[in-house]
């Protein structure tokens, strides 16, 4: 059985509770002073409804064990539902013979119909069907289900319930009828079971959410104590360099009597290494400390055109290297153009330093249904296919220098303008980047 009760077998639970009700509705009027017809007709409805109650227990119990409908379990349903049907006809299981009996203790008078030789038979039918039902509930009990010791007494009780009230109506015991107090208490019972399973199965969730959210808080913990490290060691990395130059070149500068032109080369160095941590340390607060979106309109082409030769001067290539081409007049396009500059910068200056480039790289600009594409494209090598999520994933980077943190720069504002930032291979080997971005307002 499942830990919790699913909706279908909640829904045949339901089931078999209202055709209980409807048994004993119907059943009453063997106590009461009603017509012969009257009599025979409620008898004949709890009939109807007892064998049904039968049946839908068998379609309740495989969906709580979770499994199909064997060909016995089918074969019985459908010999029980057609037994039930005949209920209803008159002298089907049982006659128009009435038989009243006293029960001086309760001082109530009980009057049955006889019932017929396949009447008998439909009877010791159910029966039987409620004695599978409760054996399979007993092996479940045994093999230690929860919740299966409920069912098994239950459905016993009611086996027993209807014994008794056979042997009660033939004579045998001056007592009333006890099988429609049995099926409320089985039903009672059983809902009762459901319940606390229900309960337990809350509890349980709720305790497992509460274990999630500390299990979450720990990685976040331990995520931002692994980000922190893996920072801490870029930081090294790349300042280490340009200190170990600064320093060498300072040494040279304490020597006395420096040469004039040695000691301008050596306060450039100096100067060029210092420029060089100034531009690592603003990459690293640039990423750590986000700013929010501030969008205006503004000429996207001529964006991307000034980022990617402020890309070239910065590497201080030569012009014939780049290739900016735009697809047509895009206009003014609302977005956040210093985080779009820098994004374009930031693959602009990736491309001019792929491994293995021989040619240029290409800037390509246009606008389709709605979305601004950015395309760079170099010849280089490429990124192998097993690494081109992890490029844009903070401080890992394919060269030996570098924090790594350029193409996250380069996701982040493209999902902060709602849109996406992809690596593909470029036709003939190479590296494809492309910056989407949805036109929120402006001609496209």
């Amino acid at each position: 059985m499942s830990s919790a009760p699913g909706w279908r077998e909640l829904r045949w639970f339901s089931v078999c509770a209202a055709l209980a009700a409807l048994f004993n509705l119907a059943n009453i009027v063997v106590t009461l002073p009603v017509s012969t017809s009257t009599l025979l007709f409620g008898s004949r409805l709890a009939a109807f409804f007892g064998g049904f109650h039968t049946v839908a227990w068998f379609a309740y119990s495989a969906i709580q064990f979770d499994r199909p409908l064997s060909r016995f379990d089918r074969t019985m349903m459908s010999i029980g539902s057609v037994v039930s049907v005949y209920a209803l006809w008159p002298d089907g299981l049982m006659s128009s013979v009435i038989h009243s009996r006293y029960v001086p203790w309760l001082g109530a008078v009980y009057r049955d119909g006889e019932l017929t030789t396949l009447g008998s038979v439909a009877f010791a039918f159910h029966l039987f069907g409620l004695c599978v039902l409760c054996a399979r509930y007993a092996r479940r009990w045994k093999a230690g289900e929860p919740g299966a010791w409920t069912y098994c007494i239950a459905l016993g009780a009611l086996v027993l319930c209807a014994m008794y009230d056979s042997l009660a109506a033939e004579g045998v015991y001056d007592a009333p009828y006890t099988l429609d107090v049995g099926l409320i208490v089985a039903i009672v019972a059983i809902g009762g079971s459901i319940t606390s399973r229900f309960v337990a199965s809350a509890r349980a969730l709720e305790t497992s959410s509460r274990q999630l959210r500390l299990a979450q808080q720990e990685l976040i913990k331990r995520e931002r104590l692994a980000a922190l490290g893996e920072l801490a060691a870029v930081v090294a990395h790349e300042i280490r360099n340009p200190l170990g130059v600064i320093f060498n070149a300072l040494s040279g500068l304490r020597r006395p009597k420096q040469d004039p032109v040695a000691r301008e080369e050596l306060m450039a160095i100096v100067q060029e290494e210092a420029e060089r941590i100034r531009g690592i340390v603003a990459d690293l607060l640039e990423f750590a400390r986000p700013r929010p979106l501030v969008q205006a309109p503004a000429h996207i082409d001529d964006v991307v055109r000034n980022a990617a030769l402020a890309a070239l001067r910065a590497a201080n290539a030569d012009e014939k290297e780049l290739v900016v081409t735009v697809a047509e007049k895009i206009g003014q396009v609302m977005c956040d153009e210093q985080l779009v500059r820098q994004a374009v910068i930031n693959l602009v200056a990736n491309a001019l330093q792929a491994e293995g480039r021989k040619g240029p790289v290409h800037v390509h600009v246009s606008a389709v249904d709605g979305v601004v594409e950015i395309v760079v494209a170099d010849d280089g090598k490429g990124i192998p296919d097993e690494l081109r999520e992890r490029v844009f994933t903070p401080f890992y980077s394919t060269r030996a220098t570098g924090t790594g943190l350029g193409l996250a720069v380069v996701r982040r504002t493209a999902e902060g303008h709602g849109g996406e930032a992809t690596l593909s291979t470029t036709s003939g080997g190479g590296a494809t980047f492309k910056l989407r971005i949805p036109c929120v307002s402006g001609s496209a």
